[in-house]
């Protein structure tokens, strides 16, 4: 019974939750990051030319 009163202390402790809260900030920044650098490759894509062919 001890071994699960720790578990359960341990996840309520404040640097566990501090810890757990840098994670999802350290996730959410990676996961931004690669979502800028999709769209701005979605923009190259975009604004391309092609050049007019010779008849």
């Amino acid at each position: 019974m001890k071994r699960d009163s720790f578990f359960f202390e341990f996840i309520k402790s404040g640097p566990f939750i501090l810890l757990l809260i840098l994670g999802i900030l350290i996730l959410l920044g990676v996961l931004i990051a690669n979502h800028r650098d999709k769209s701005v490759q979605m923009k190259e894509d975009v604004l391309y030319i092609s050049p007019k062919q010779k008849k």
